[in-house]
């Protein structure tokens, strides 16, 4: 294989768009151990179309156009790659309805996401004409545009079929639909569906729908609505998969091709040792030069660990040349964010912004921070950001190159290989369309990379979305409410999982699967009648009533607990309480070394022995049961009592974005609360009280 071990020529005076500046020309910044590293020869052509696109007004894409028409009659899907405009599509279709006096109700997977699109709508639509909801966040509600996630549309569908109302909205739009196929979420986007009025137009929008056709047929089948598929074909701007291995940089097929298996942790990784073998920082930090010095920047780095992507920024010696001009820019849009939010002036990444135009993003980070890194992206500001894989979920983020140092990622449990969706949904945001002619995904060889893989994910189409349909007792509880047992049935015959789960789409096989799942709800239905939640008749009883508004995790031990009155009314201690079984996945002690405030150990001793009896029946009756996590109880209640918001996340003994993660999450869960003024009196106003003290800066 020839390699080119010089430095490349300039650009090709005849390609397309306006050439970059040619790299010769740079100041050699680099430190001198840091040598460039060569080119292969095949690569060239594709470093050489680097360039900026002319300046042309827009023009809709053909996918666009179809499905913005199609959408006036049908119901419709959008598989399209990221960066194509599916979000214009969303906005013609919102702009068509608000002329003809018509609602639209927007979702999206995530809080950060929902709160962009509103500030993005708002400013598109008129801010009257735009309100929000997403559990902590309530604004503008009766604005006949509602941003919010998903599972705020399913509550409301809860309620208007407990009330017997119909929704109020003509279009419901799914952004980011994938997540349908998500194993912890992807239950709620089965149930929206489901249980949506067949008036209401559907337009379901993602980048890796593999069998869209697959869901459009269950669609069609529920809702007797013809639903139709708009596929939006190619990237907009192409995408080159190379590999930076032993300073040389080729096109990943080549290195994939020449790999060979190494042993540990049953990985494969390049051809030598010598990139693995360095630390973390020092191989970020010579792959951050030579994008540098090729003319591949900005870049997003995904990493495995919050801790990875701080030790980046902070070991990262290498300076990208800049005008004055984008330094001044950059410090003028940090000055206006510390004008604005005061406490991110000792917030530690600061000083990396300013210095080196690199951040670190993750959801350790605080909000504002993360709102901050993503603004100077978008506006080309940073020249890389080190960043978890929560930036690939529908966040504006353009860069030139996204580089991938491994190809496996910890799901909560363990490592597992990455997938095609997951992939697709990383290097998605390589290559800005407007701003780019070409996008690059860099790969980084180690011990942990597999180039195999990861060639073989690149000509892969995304993964398939499966139901992962689970039966919940809020499901059940909210479902009795407004159906019959039979009724139910059928409703559940009526799921994604039944129609995937039926081989050949056969009644028989129909029946069949619409028996698994149907028993795992007389399974629940029957705990219920134990727990006297609903009658002989399955019938809610007054108590089932009340347990049913609590539509998230362990609704059953939150409402035993205020049966025997063990949720306290003081503000503090009522947050402190409802916070201790919030993302109940391990348990935590307090922090050893200093004794809790009296109250709080008061109250929560209480809280443990009101609910004990109750989450054994549950570990018996073969039910997830929850584990306690004083560490947030803590927390929360440090919080409420001092404000201080360094000494609460000392007792949460996490970052500071878990914190204001965990606090809005409080906020979220009392607001559920509030909706049981009449079976347990005086909780609404300690809720509103509780409510005022957790949501002041850095959370409010």
């Amino acid at each position: 294989m020839s390699r080119n071990r010089g430095r490349r020529s300039s650009r090709d005076a005849g390609k397309r768009g306006r050439p970059a500046p040619a790299l010769e020309k740079r100041p050699a910044i680099q430190p001198r151990e840091l040598i460039p590293c060569s080119v292969e020869r095949d690569v060239l052509p594709h470093l050489n179309n680097i360039g900026l696109p002319e300046a042309a007004p827009f023009e809709a894409d053909p996918f666009q156009l179809e499905a913005v028409e199609l959408v006036r009659d049908y119901d419709v899907i959008v598989s399209a790659p990221t960066g194509s405009g599916k979000t214009w599509i969303a906005q013609k279709a919102i702009e068509r309805e608000l002329a003809m006096g018509r609602k639209v109700w927007y979702t999206s997977p995530l809080k950060a996401l929902s709160n962009s699109k509103f500030l993005e709508f708002g400013q598109l639509f008129g801010e009257d004409n735009v309100g929000l909801l997403t559990g902590d966040h309530k604004l503008n509600t009766f604005s006949p545009v509602i941003v919010g996630t998903t599972e705020i549309l399913r509550n409301q569908l809860y309620d208007n079929m407990s009330q017997g109302r119909d929704v109020g909205y003509e279009l419901v739009i799914l952004d980011e639909a994938h997540y349908l196929g998500d194993l912890e979420r992807g239950v709620v986007w089965e149930e929206v569906l489901i249980y949506l009025p067949v008036r209401v137009r559907l337009l379901l929008l993602s980048a890796t729908i593999e069998n869209a056709d697959d869901i459009a047929g269950w669609l069609a089948s529920i809702r007797g609505n013809e639903v139709k598929v708009v596929n939006g074909g190619e990237r907009p701007v192409p995408l080159i998969p190379l590999c930076l291995e032993d300073n040389n940089l080729m096109l990943l097929a080549s290195a994939a091709a020449a790999s060979r298996p190494r042993r540990g942790r049953g990985r494969w990784e390049g051809r030598g040792p010598e990139l693995s073998d360095r630390p973390l920082e020092a191989q970020l930090d010579r792959a951050l030069m030579n994008l540098g010095s090729h003319d591949l920047l900005p870049a997003i780095f995904f990493l495995k660990s919050r801790n990875d992507c701080n030790r980046a920024v902070g070991h990262a010696r290498y300076r990208h040349p800049e005008t004055e001009d984008r330094r001044e820019a950059r410090n003028i849009l940090i000055d206006e964010y510390l004008a604005n939010y005061p406490y991110l002036a000792g917030y530690h990444d600061i000083a990396a912004l300013r210095n080196s135009a690199l951040a670190a993003h993750h959801a350790g980070n605080l909000p504002q921070f993360k709102f901050l890194v993503e603004e100077l992206m978008s506006r080309g500001l940073l020249t890389a950001i080190f960043s978890t894989s929560t930036v690939s979920a529908g966040v504006n983020f353009p860069a030139r190159t996204v580089v991938i140092p491994q190809s496996d990622r910890f799901n909560g449990t363990n490592f597992s290989d990455l997938t095609a969706t997951e992939l697709a949904q990383m290097t998605g945001r390589a290559g800005r369309r407007g701003r780019d002619l070409i996008g690059f995904a860099v790969i980084l060889p180690g011990p942990y990379m597999n180039l195999r893989l990861m060639n073989g994910l690149f000509n892969s189409p995304p993964n398939p979305i499966l139901s992962c349909l689970a039966v919940s007792f809020s499901m059940v509880l909210n479902l009795i409410q407004v159906f019959k047992a039979e009724d139910v049935k059928y409703l559940l015959s009526r799921s994604l999982y039944a129609w995937q789960s039926a081989a050949g789409k056969t009644e028989r096989s129909l029946r069949a699967a619409t028996k698994t799942v149907w028993e795992n709800f007389l399974r629940h239905l029957r705990f219920l009648r134990k727990e006297r939640l609903v009658d002989v008749k399955y019938q809610l009883t007054p108590k089932g009533s009340a347990a049913a508004k609590l539509r998230f995790d362990h609704p059953l031990v939150y409402h035993e607990a205020l049966r025997q009155g063990a949720i306290p009314e003081s503000p503090p201690l009522l947050a402190a309480v409802v916070a201790s079984l919030i993302d109940a996945s391990t348990s935590e002690g307090p922090e050893s070394g200093r004794r809790p405030p009296q109250a709080l150990a008061a109250a929560m001793q209480r809280f443990y022995a009101s609910i004990k009896p109750i989450t054994g029946r549950l570990r018996d009756g073969g039910f997830p049961s929850p584990t306690f996590h004083f560490a947030k109880s803590w927390a929360v209640y440090e919080w409420v009592t001092t404000h201080d918001f360094q000494a609460a996340s000392e007792r949460l003994g996490k970052d500071a974005g878990d914190l204001v993660r965990l606090l809005l999450m409080t906020v979220e869960y009392l607001n559920q609360f509030k909706d049981l003024g009449e079976d347990f009196p005086g909780i609404e106003a300690s809720v509103r009280e509780a409510h005022a003290l957790l949501m002041v800066p850095p959370i409010a």
